[in-house]
């Protein structure tokens, strides 16, 4: 498809976050289009909660929302401060309304005439684009992410305002194929477009090369798990599971990397498990260091209930380390063949797990196949499948246009 008319196009991005899967998605589009103005929304409440002995603002302000470096000449971050508490009962209903004023008035102070608009998170980014869509009289865009538990509490929420960001959109990308179905009651045009995993951090280096720099043993059998320590990542399950692991594998060694309101919860289950000596939790890890760690280890686990695609798993196999994963909605569509990895059934089957971490560490992996399929996902291939939308949609928008012309004459 033809990219070059893309060349001189002004792209507006409202989002929850420029940090992680959708900076590195805008960075690389950065390079189709004259510009891209990102809209980040965050919680200036938990911005002053941070200073205070206040919980529930983690990962809700400024600096967990938006990154201050490496970003490319063309991309200009607005920054939208929301006010709203963490367990706020009107924020489903009332937090969109304030999302659509703030988000208008701060255009008012960048006089580009935009020519479309891609929003990430259906509520409420997705809410705001769908009525700028009509105001600024341009085409409309809308990625659903939010994990399988979190996008049917979405399809049951009856929240009209989020069912008309759906409906409103050109083209609904969703980033898993299974969910496409669900979708389309609300609106005709649905696409299927993966998450990408980042080149720039992830990369295959030696194993050895990343232990020694790690202080890892070589012979150590090393089981490596990464995400936000909270419940749904089923950490404390990968743990349990890990007890049955050691009869068979005593050596075996589980590192977690992430940070979230279970770290002392799961120090303390590793100690009444036993396997506090061979558990390791790394709290945040710098992506150099995340960059070792996915190549030393033998293997990479995750044990979620519930993911939209789970781009963590590509990440690993960049580094040609086979995974293991629950059924959660995402790492069905990841894991597309057991030469990349293998499935199981859930993170509360501790046996099938321990048991499929067991035969995971005993198999020879062909960790070139499991590079080169990673490398399909790569943000550079997958902002191909993105741009050649946008052609899709302007081209569309340009004959509408067109058409409402002739009528009128």
């Amino acid at each position: 498809m033809d990219h070059d008319r893309l060349a001189d196009m002004d792209l507006l991005v409202i989002s929850h976050g420029y940090k992680h899967f959708v900076k590195s998605q805008v960075d690389v589009l950065a390079d189709y289009v004259n510009s891209i103005h990102v809209c980040v929304r965050y919680n200036w409440f938990a911005d002053v909660a941070s200073r205070l002995p206040i919980d529930g603002g983690e990962g809700f302000g400024k600096d967990a929302k938006i990154a201050q470096t490496g970003v490319p000449n063309n991309v200009h971050v607005i920054e939208t401060p929301l006010l709203y508490l963490p367990l706020d009962i009107q924020r489903e209903h009332l937090l969109g309304q304030q999302h659509v004023r703030k988000v208008r008035n701060q255009l008012k102070s960048y006089p580009v005439s935009f020519d479309l608009i891609h929003c990430h998170m259906s509520w409420t980014s997705g809410y705001v684009g769908a009525r700028l869509k009509d105001e600024l009289d341009i085409p409309y865009v809308l990625t659903v992410h939010a994990n399988r538990d979190w996008f049917e509490s979405q399809l049951q929420s009856g929240n009209e305002r989020l069912y008309e960001a759906w409906a409103e959109a050109d083209r609904l990308i969703r980033v898993n194929r299974r969910d496409r179905s669900k979708l389309e009651p609300y609106n005709d045009d649905v696409v299927h477009i993966p998450n990408g995993y980042d080149t720039d951090i992830f990369e295959r280096i030696p194993t050895s090369k990343a232990r020694e720099r790690l202080g890892v043993d070589a012979d150590t059998p090393l089981v490596f798990a990464l995400g936000t320590l909270k419940p749904r990542k089923g950490f404390q399950h990968l743990m349990r599971a890990m007890t049955r692991v050691h009869e068979s594998e005593p050596e075996a060694r589980l590192v977690i990397g992430g940070q979230g309101g279970m770290q002392d919860e799961l120090e303390s289950l590793a100690e009444e498990l036993g396997i506090d000596d061979q558990t390791d939790l790394l709290g945040y890890v710098e992506s150099e260091t995340l960059n070792d760690w996915m190549n030393a280890a033998d293997l990479f686990v995750l044990p979620s209930y519930s993911e939209s695609f789970g781009v963590v798993q590509l990440e690993a196999m960049a580094c040609g380390t086979p995974v293991v994963a629950t059924k959660n909605g995402g790492s069905e569509e990841v894991i597309a063949s057991d030469d990349y990895g293998l499935l199981v059934e859930g993170p509360e089957s501790h046996d099938e797990l321990a048991d499929a971490v067991v035969r995971a560490l005993h198999r020879d992996w062909n960790a070139d196949a499991i590079e080169a399929y990673a490398n399909e996902f790569t943000w550079e291939n997958v902002c191909e499948e993105i741009a050649d939308l946008y052609v899709e949609v302007l081209e569309a928008d340009e004959e509408r246009k067109d058409q409402t012309v002739t009528m009128s004459h």
